[in-house]
């Protein structure tokens, strides 16, 4: 990725000249926006990008959907890249993602956080009440640097976390109008675990108090997911039905409930997730919670995203996905980081639906008709992919 010195003057580029146009003139030449070039790009970008020179938002500003931490974007300094990015592509959509029931240890600088990075300053302030120990009085840690909050104390779900985590949040999107469009949930679980690469983390886990293990506690799991689908709902309450609600985790793609509140779903290490499950069941998953009963359009759309830096081959897999599916495909080539588009695909507009060929025990066949070929997919008995391409042809040109 380009990191050049940090560019302030672009916030001077911001202004635009704008010409009248006059009233017997014909209607505006325009053209077609970023976001409805096929297969649809999106970003994942989990790092600052407040020092992102102008060629890089102007390559980032070709997705529809860019996923930026949610700290940053609330930043004072994310204007002049964010306002950039709209100018550029008036139909880009600005995520912010944040941990469920997670905050980052801080930084030691908090003159820092209060300058450039207050959000997280106040987030991690409003919850350092509300961690959650093992059994053994030890913090509880799920990732790496970071600290899991307890939803459901004493057996009882904590409204107050709920009611103040959205309430924050609320209060820094409107003193920062314009800089979001939504959230990215990351992410919701059936259970919180111990990262097994966390050797300093000792105990376990047990977050009503009860004396029985959450692994061996029906009650204490449903009272913890309960309070996840809650603040989705709350979330959705506060913000209303525009403001855009994205969930990584296998909860959002197996809960029709829980995914009702939301508009995307965001696939990680797409088709296998992290659960093993292969390519055909990955793609049939994704299609699956596409399906009415599922997700909830808002703004035109739903808004779900297809992830995978783990092998190369996977991020073309994923751009076919767009293809058939309609949804954003992110072109990473390290973990959720931008720095450029590497998969160069020109499919032109869809001339069909998608059609499924074959059945689950025998080969399926996926594909999709363009102005400029064909997206397909196929794969064996056993799920496995024997064939992913897009088939260029002029036979299909309209």
């Amino acid at each position: 990725m380009r990191r050049l010195s940090i560019i302030w003057l672009l916030a001077a580029s911001l202004t635009v000249a704008c010409a009248e146009t006059p009233t017997d003139a014909g209607p505006p030449v325009t053209t077609p926006s970023p976001s409805l070039v096929w297969p649809q790009k999106g970003i994942a970008h989990w790092r600052s990008f407040l020092e992102w020179d102008d060629e890089t938002v102007r390559d980032a500003a070709e997705a529809g959907l860019i996923i930026f931490p949610m700290d940053f974007c609330l930043s004072p300094d994310a204007p002049p890249v964010l306002d950039r990015l709209r100018q550029i592509n008036p139909a880009v959509r600005i995520i912010g993602y944040q941990m469920v029931l997670a905050v980052p240890e801080l930084y030691a600088d908090t003159l820092y956080l209060e300058r450039v990075l207050p959000y997280a300053l106040d987030y991690y302030r409003l919850v350092e009440d509300h961690w959650a120990f093992t059994t053994t009085g030890d913090t509880l840690s799920i990732w790496p640097g970071t600290i899991f909050l307890n939803p459901i104390p004493g057996g009882v779900p904590d409204a107050g976390l709920l009611d103040g985590i959205v309430d924050l949040l609320w209060e820094h999107v409107q003193a920062h109008p314009g800089q979001v469009d939504g959230i990215m949930h990351d992410y919701f679980m059936y259970q919180p675990y111990i990262n097994p690469s966390l050797e300093s983390v000792e105990g376990e886990i047990d977050l009503d108090g009860n004396g029985i293990l959450v692994g061996q506690d029906a009650a204490e799991r449903a009272m913890f997911l309960q309070w996840q689908k809650d603040y989705a709902a709350a979330m959705r309450n506060r913000f209303g039905p525009d403001f855009i609600q994205i969930a990584n985790g296998r909860v959002p793609q197996e809960d029709a409930e829980l995914a009702a509140t939301l508009n995307g779903i965001f696939y990680e290490m797409f088709p296998n997730m992290c659960w093993g499950i292969s390519d055909r069941e990955g793609l049939r998953t994704l299609l699956r919670n596409l399906e009415p009963g599922w997700l909830t359009e808002t703004q035109g759309r739903t808004w779900s995203i297809v992830t995978n830096a783990a092998v190369e081959y996977n991020n073309f897999f994923c751009a076919l996905t767009s293809l058939l599916s309609g949804c954003f495909y992110a072109d990473l080539r390290d973990w959720s980081v931008f720095d450029g588009w590497s998969i160069d695909l020109h499919p032109g507009v869809p001339v069909s639906d998608l059609i499924i060929e074959g059945k689950p025990d025998s080969f399926m066949t996926f594909r999709r008709e363009f102005t400029r070929g064909e997206a397909r997919m196929t794969f064996m008995n056993n799920g496995g992919r024997i064939y992913w391409q897009f088939d260029e042809s002029d036979t299909l040109v309209r």
